[in-house]
């Protein structure tokens, strides 16, 4: 069955696209050289483009139409220098983001005839027309990591962006998007969270750049919008030959390891990265002491590109990762029960086989195909007096993505289409009745199930989901540019819904460099693909609490407002601010099966989530050798009842129409770090603060909840659970009182030490690293949000070291 649907889709792929290209970036600038005095195109002028990360550059020269581009580009630092013998050198500075095309005009003054004297001016910066809260991160920025924050790509992001709030379980949300991360690799989404409880997830080690956006977001992207990471893969021609080995330990068992290897011919090259973890804290647990805790897992990557020709490129991409790892449980289980050992394995591969054609220089296509393929089993614990929880679920997903940009003097016009099949199977065996006791004896809070009976699942289906997308980024002056698209989603799986989605991003820049932006943007949000036909079979009717079935889950529909301005500060630093206002109707929020890791969701009626970001950038100051970032978020996320659709185990949200705060909502949270270099002894230095004033303690209540439109408003009882906190004036809302109990708040520090002890040139030889995470060993509860999801506590003080060695 495997081969059919895969020859299927490769006999698609040959039909529907004659050309295509595959090749070392997905970048591209292009633009036109102009005359500043009359605006008239000026062919001829030499323009050069050097790659400030790789140390390369390459030259073009403009047309009889003035217009001049480059193609296969990596995303970094860029400097464009414009030469033409009757006018004035001028030289720009630019950070192309991952698959980012920039459409630029470069403008010459006449040089005057009776100046003999050559004038070199510093480069003047081009600022960046994105939302001001994206933020990209470099391989660099992402070496200077603990090795054990590198090991799962969650931890690299929650410190990245502002408003990366850190929730149950583990969870990354942003925004009160509860369905967070969606990472897009080498333009290419897979539907899997990246989550370690849902799939082994991503790795740091073969990232090249990551743009990690919240908002503004153009028409070829889709299916979640909590945050965007866009992901540019490492390639073998910034390469010669060379590679490196990472080792790490640490307390807690926590070692790594890693080889990355990959070189280069003229037209081909090759990249490959292995590596393996281990952690006696693998997850966050629900008691201080982690019990039971232990996991270990691999990861293996692979890409090859080759140049067939000046005009067309493949890419091939190979992934394969697992895991194995323990389930964690509390002090009292370990007494009381202390047979309750659940374990759970993941394992995944996955294929992105890419091919790009360039037309010429103003038209470029990219077609890929790819395939994953994912296996989730949650093997059950043993004690007779826990739950019987044994999930195994696996998705095959094929997938054809095409997109076309062509260039039209100030217009940048991409179009796309996005096929894919997904094939989910689900088997599901959940007996309650041995915990059912155990609650009794505790009086801890638990569920009716009809006749005692083992809740089953034994299903399969084939569906999929057609995205076309149509935008336009339009320079309508040299001041201002428009990125205006449309989207177009058609789901069928469990359910069937379609969705066009608007797309409009407005950017002005004024002549200090300050940057005013704003957007508007709908979301289509399909239900999430984990346990999706658990989500819809309607198990709620064994549920005596509730007593019927819920519809299937449904498709989340979002809207998007947001206002920032980005404002340099001297030539270097550069400060963000801004603020946002999300709608959403049918808002997806997870569920937990009592006592085990079996996650459903639930739809909410509404949701609402609104704030203000402030995002500081510092690269590094050459002369001072420090660099830093500093990220704050003021939030209010709110869910509505009645739950809709889904599975759900708290019956008392099915009859209310009350607002509550949303267990992802956090009113202040604090990223920052700096990093100091001292060149003349090769050491370097980081230190990393975060803080949060606290997630609610459970589904709490505004005294002044809004009811939907006709219908009565009722009280909303709030269960208190774990060690919270009442929230104080600061999580008040204008005209409501709030009486929800918190978690604490939590401050922590992390620090680290490092020394390039061998170097050749500026390449480090040999880097030795020393960590302390939390420093101030501030092990505090995470988030603890309704009566059936265990609480989730920080790590305490860890020690780790590393060494690093390239050859």
């Amino acid at each position: 069955m495997k081969v059919r649907y895969l020859s299927y889709f490769l006999l698609l792929s040959i039909l529907i696209i004659p050309a295509t290209l595959f090749a070392q970036g997905e970048g591209a600038i292009h633009g036109a050289v102009v005359a500043i005095a009359d605006d008239s195109m000026i062919p001829g002028a030499n323009v050069s483009l050097r790659s400030i990360s790789l140390d390369e550059s390459t030259e073009v020269r403009t047309g009889a139409d003035g217009h001049f581009g480059f193609q296969r580009l990596v995303p970094g630092g860029y400097t464009l220098t414009v030469t033409h013998g009757s006018f004035l050198t001028e030289t720009y500075q630019l950070t192309l983001r991952p698959r980012e095309v920039l459409n630029i005009t470069m403008e010459l003054t006449l040089r005057p005839v009776e100046t003999a004297i050559e004038v070199t001016e510093e480069a003047n910066p081009i600022p960046t027309i994105h939302s001001p809260s994206s933020t990209l991160i470099g391989a660099g920025r992402m070496d200077d990591l603990p090795m054990p924050q590198r090991s799962n790509l969650t931890d690299v992001i929650v410190a990245s962006a502002p408003g990366m709030i850190r929730g149950h379980d583990d969870f990354v949300h942003v925004r009160g998007s509860e369905i967070a991360l969606n990472p897009f690799i080498n333009g290419i989404s897979f539907w899997e969270n990246a989550h370690a409880l849902f799939s082994p997830g991503l790795g740091a080690d073969y990232i090249e750049s990551i743009n990690v956006m919240t908002g503004g977001f153009s028409a070829e992207y889709g299916n979640r919008f909590g945050g965007i990471l866009d992901i540019v893969t490492k390639s073998g021609f910034s390469m010669d030959n060379e590679g490196s080995l990472s080792l790490g330990v640490g307390t807690a068992l926590r070692h790594n390891g890693s080889i990355e290897f990959g070189g280069h011919t003229e037209n081909a090259s090759y990249y490959l990265n292995v590596g393996g973890f281990e952690s006696a804290r693998f997850l966050s647990p629900p008691d201080p002491r982690s019990i039971h805790n232990t996991g270990r897992g691999a990861r293996s990557f692979a890409q090859f590109d080759f140049a067939l020709d000046p005009s067309n490129f493949l890419k091939l991409v190979l992934m394969g990762d697992g895991a194995n790892f323990e389930l964690p449980k509390t002090s009292l289980d370990d007494e009381l029960r202390p047979a309750m050992n659940a374990s759970q394995r993941t394992r995944s591969q996955s294929l992105i086989l890419s091919w790009d054609h360039i037309y010429n220089p103003d038209m470029f296509q990219t077609t890929s195909f790819y395939q994953k393929w994912s296996r989730s089993h949650l093997l059950p614990a043993s004690d007779p007096l826990g739950a019987i929880a044994d999930s195994e679920r696996s998705l095959q997903t094929f997938g054809i993505k095409s997109e076309l940009t062509r260039f039209f003097g100030s217009h940048t016009v991409k179009g796309g289409i996005d096929l894919v099949m997904l094939r989910p199977d689900e088997d599901l065996f959940y007996q309650y009745e041995g915990f059912r006791e155990f609650s009794h004896d505790q009086g801890l809070p638990h569920l009716h199930i009809h006749d005692r009976a083992p809740i089953t699942l034994d299903d399969q289906r084939t569906g999929g989901q057609i995205s076309v997308y149509l935008q336009d980024k339009i320079q309508l002056t040299s001041a201002l540019t428009m990125d205006v698209g449309l989207r177009y989603d058609q789901y069928s799986l469990a359910t069937s819904d379609f969705q066009f989605s608007p797309r409009l991003n407005v950017a002005y820049r004024f002549g200090s460099g300050t940057v005013l932006h704003g957007s508007y943007n709908s979301f289509f949000v399909p239900p999430p693909i984990e346990n999706v036909l658990v989500n819809s079979a309607g198990l709620t009717s064994q549920i005596e609490e509730f007593g019927e079935p819920l519809p299937p889950l449904r498709a989340m529909v979002e809207n998007q407002f947001e206002l920032g301005v980005t404002q340099p500060v001297g030539r270097l630093m550069r400060l963000g601010l801004t603020g946002y206002y999300r709608i959403s109707n049918d808002p997806s929020h997870t569920v937990l099966f009592p006592d085990s890791r079996i996650y459903a969701y639930s739809n909410f009626d509404k949701g609402k989530a609104y704030g203000m970001e402030i995002k500081v950038e510092v690269p590094t100051i050459v002369p001072l050798g420090l660099s830093g970032y500093f990220n704050y978020a003021l939030g209010r996320v709110y869910f509505w009842n009645p739950v809709t659709a889904g599975f759900s185990t708290e019956a008392d949200h099915l009859h209310e129409t009350s607002r509550f705060l949303a267990p992802m909502d956090q009113t202040h949270t604090l990223t920052s770090g700096f990093t100091y270099r001292h060149r003349p002894t090769r050491l370097w230095s980081s230190l990393s603060f975060e803080y949060g004033s606290g997630t609610p303690g459970s589904h709490g209540e505004d005294a002044h909840a809004e009811g939907s439109p006709g219908e009565p408003e009722e009280e909303h009882h709030a269960i208190s659970i774990g060690p919270v906190q009442s929230g104080g004036h600061e999580d008040e809302e204008p005209g409501h009182a709030e009486t929800t109990e918190r978690v604490p708040q939590h401050f922590t520090q992390n620090l680290t030490i490092g020394w390039d002890a061998l170097m050749d040139g500026d390449q480090p030889r040999l880097t030795l690293q020393f960590n302390i995470e939390n420093l101030s060993d501030n092990l505090y509860l995470v988030a603890q949000e309704s009566a059936f999801t265990p609480g989730q506590y920080s790590i305490p003080r860890m020690y780790s070291g590393s060494i690093k060695v390239r050859f």
